[in-house]
């Protein structure tokens, strides 16, 4: 690797994919979780598949990455599909390396106790017992360290809170047929 790849990388400070489309409403949703996250340190976006949880999650990260001077880094969790690689799944996206001595989860809780970050975990679901454990070791270890999950359900982890995103509204079938329907008024329209 170049010396140039080598600074860029040193420099980065998220991992978050490009918006390749545009973020239409939830406004409300994203003001309301935005302040959540100023005050605690676990925010778990909780809801349905398919409702938009990443999507939120990732445009809230975005607007956060001035704010933690250590980064703003992205977990995706659905490509884990081994028990006891989540806390590595952290580690690979943070660039950084796990002590073969050490547990990994305290091992990670080690490397992050003195940085300023936001960790995003995206889909818990699937491997929610371990999420939960690793947020609750970097939450009692790392005082600077914020984690914003997504998942279909609560991590329930001590402290956290939850923000249940519900689906865009639609108009009911039964309306449809009326003249005086506002349908720009419903979100999913």
């Amino acid at each position: 690797m170049g010396a140039l790849a080598s600074e860029n990388l040193a420099r980065r400070k998220d991992n978050l994919p490009v918006e390749v489309t545009s973020f239409v409403g939830r406004r409300r949703e994203l003001s309301e979780v935005r302040q959540l996250l100023t005050t605690a340190r676990l925010v778990t976006v909780t809801g349905p598949g398919g409702v938009g949880k990443t999507r939120l999650a990732l445009r809230l990260a975005g607007d956060f990455r001035r704010v933690f001077p250590d980064g703003v880094w992205m977990v995706a969790l659905d490509a884990v599909t081994t028990s006891g690689m989540v806390s590595h799944a952290v580690a690979a996206s943070l660039d950084v390396q796990e002590l073969a001595s050490e547990d990994p989860v305290t091992s990670l809780a080690a490397q992050l106790e003195d940085r300023r970050l936001l960790l995003v975990l995206d889909n818990c679901e699937h491997v929610l017992d371990e999420s939960a454990a690793l947020t609750r070791q970097l939450l009692r270890t790392c005082p600077e360290v914020r984690v914003l999950a997504t998942s279909r359900q609560a991590l329930g982890v001590a402290g956290e809170f939850i923000f249940n995103l519900s689906p865009f509204s639609v108009p009911k079938l039964e309306d449809l047929d009326q003249p005086d329907l506002d349908v720009p008024g419903h979100d999913a329209v």
